[in-house]
This record gives C-alpha cells, structure tokens and sequence, in this order.
C-alpha cells in the first residue's frame, strides 16, 4: 500500500519539520493549544514546543510503527492535527 511505505511515511515528518521551520517566525511567542466553548484560548505553550512536539511524535510512531503497524495512520493523524494548530496560532 502507497501509505504504508517507508519513503511516504518518511515524507510526512520531513515535511511536518519544513512547516514547523517555515511558519515559526509568523507564530506568536505563545501557541494556544485549547479553546473553552466561547472560542477563547485557556491553555497556551511556549511556540518553540507548540511546533516541535508533533513531529518528534511522529518520529516516535515511525519507531513503534515496527511494532505495531497501525502506527502509520498516528503518523499521518499527527501531521493533520500539527497543520491545523499551527494555522490556529496563525
């Protein structure tokens, strides 16, 4: 299967770090990471974690992926949620 194979998945974590070096001057100094039900942010982190946190996940799931193979759809999950907070904190 195309998703499953190791270059592909490989892709995805280089490109997660691309979008974390490109988009990090254009984050605030702090990430928000969760919204109450008014749509304010209540948790913020430091954006240096905020945009470094899901791709070493993903990095982890890479390895654990040789385990458990199942693992290569957490890859492809991280990269989806890493886009979405970033442009959040945008």
């Amino acid at each position: 299967m195309f998703l499953m194979n190791d270059k592909v998945l490989w892709g995805t974590v280089v490109l997660a770090f691309i979008l974390s070096i490109v988009f990090y001057p254009f984050l605030p100094a702090d990430m928000a990471i969760h919204y109450d039900v008014a749509n304010r942010p209540n948790i913020a982190i430091n954006k240096t974690i905020g945009v470094l946190v899901f791709p070493v996940l993903m990095i982890v799931c890479m390895f654990i992926r040789k385990q458990y193979v199942q693992f290569f759809l957490v890859v492809y999950c991280l990269l989806v949620v890493h886009i979405a907070v970033m442009w959040l904190a945008l």
